[in-house]
């Protein structure tokens, strides 16, 4: 498999794992409830009786059979890991380094395109401001005047926009080489179930060739 269907089988066991550990994790699937009625303790000539109540129709798998599994998935999981490491040694550029960076120059350019739609503006506040003065019996009384707010843009708008075209010829530049080594570079790895199958299903076959 090449390394973005490497990936993609990452993911699979990782939504794999998490579904059955999600399933041990619910009481009422991996335990059994059985009822013991006392009836000749209370009342002479009655007879006792033992009912299961387990809700089966709420235990969707054989539990012993799900633990099983997760470590065969933990197993597959160290085994891509390994395999996807060697492939990438393999590399001439570091994959992981240029989807992160790339991720941050996505980013700075959404930031600065929003800059560049910043514009100067003004805003008269009518009454806005409050000053004090004395009156001519000397009493000190207070007035209200308008206030004018003037926002002005801080930065070259010229220099971001020349920044944001060459953050995106490089994001693209990259993104394509990373494109094209997820297509092009093999990893040693089968993944020994089928990755569009349901979690039941997986499990199922896995069962059934043991």
């Amino acid at each position: 498999m090449n390394l973005k269907e490497a990936f993609q089988a990452q993911n699979k066991i990782e939504e794999l794992f998490n579904t059955f550990t999600g399933y041990l994790g619910i009481e009422r699937n991996v335990t059994r409830v059985i009822e013991k009625h006392f009836r000749s303790k209370a009342a002479d000539a009655q007879i006792d009786e033992t009912l299961d109540v387990t809700n089966y129709d709420l235990k969707i798998y054989d539990t012993n059979k799900v633990i099983d599994f997760l470590l065969v998935l933990i197993d597959e999981r160290e085994k891509l890991a390994k395999a996807i490491h060697a492939a990438k040694s393999k590399m001439t550029f570091d994959i992981d380094t240029a989807v992160d960076v790339n991720k941050k120059r996505h980013n700075a350019a959404g930031v600065l395109r929003e800059l560049r739609q910043l514009k100067s503006k003004n805003l008269l506040r009518k009454n806005a401001g409050t000053g004090y003065v004395f009156n001519k019996d000397g009493n000190q009384t207070d007035f209200r005047y308008d206030v004018e707010v003037v926002t002005t843009i801080d930065f070259d708008r010229n220099k971001v926009r020349e920044i944001v075209k060459n953050l995106q010829i490089e994001a693209d530049k990259i993104s394509a080489e990373i494109d094209a080594a997820l297509i092009n570079t093999q990893v040693e790895y089968i993944l020994p179930f089928d990755p569009h199958a349901s979690a039941t299903e997986i499990l199922e076959e896995f069962n059934a060739t043991k």
